[in-house]
């Protein structure tokens, strides 16, 4: 998929806007999204059971190694899958349309692009941190977007890397600062009982999608995608 960049110009986004547009959505929507989020941890976790289960069964130790890396590596795909599912849900609000809970395990057509952008992404990240930790920030930033352009547009690991660098292009700083706000918005909801993070997890998650979203048509205009506005009734 070729995209192109529009004129240059001050990108930005509003805070206000687009956390409150992901706090309407998550009010409109929370018994949908504690649904998705009890889903979630159980694929997630189910492999972590099953090992710590297996380990007080009466196996050979090869067995119970081989037992092991398997549910690990079975817990690594399961998160990945996941992950693809909460972006496309996140996408798809920002879209106003109301996904199913079985979005989750939409990973069908870009699973193994996203594995490739994902090893990708995690290899950058790595080996920015390994250069004195501020590389490894910058960059977690640049290619942040890396595995929504796979998921939304279909492009491929360096592809989507590249789309991802011009988008955050200008806005890193302000990126930075709106990642300290949702990860403080999630550890209140964890604060709050644990159950709170049912709450607070979709504001953070679909107010970062309409990010992307509002980032993505100011970096390669509006026909990219139909952009939404954080102030309408909608959701």
């Amino acid at each position: 998929m070729e995209m192109t960049s529009a004129m240059n110009f001050k990108k930005s986004f509003d805070f206000g806007d687009v956390l409150g547009y992901g706090w309407r959505t998550m009010k409109a929507n929370l018994w949908f999204f504690v649904g998705v989020g009890i889903v979630f941890l159980l694929i997630v976790y189910l492999p972590i059971v099953i090992n710590i289960i297996q380990e007080k069964l009466p196996l050979s130790k090869p067995a119970h190694i081989i037992l092991s890396i398997t549910m690990q590596i079975l817990g690594q795909l399961a998160g990945i899958i996941m992950t693809i599912g909460l972006i496309k849900i996140a996408l798809s609000f920002c879209d106003e349309r109301k996904p199913s809970v079985g979005t989750l395990f939409a990973a069908a057509g870009c699973f193994w692009r996203c594995i490739g952008t994902w090893i990708l992404y995690t290899l950058i990240v790595t080996g920015g941190l390994l250069l004195l930790i501020v590389p490894g920030i910058i960059w977690t930033i640049k290619y942040q977007y890396c595995l929504y352009f796979v998921i939304d547009k279909g492009l491929g690991p360096i592809e989507a890397l590249k789309a991802s660098s011009k988008t955050t292009m200008g806005v890193k700083w302000k990126l930075f600062a709106f990642g300290i706000v949702c990860g403080a918005i999630n550890l209140l909801g964890l604060l709050c009982l644990i159950v709170g993070i049912f709450a607070a997890y979709p504001i953070a998650l679909v107010a970062s999608a309409l990010v992307y979203r509002q980032l993505t048509a100011q970096t390669f205009g509006p026909a990219v995608n139909e952009q939404v506005h954080p102030n309408n009734g909608g959701l």
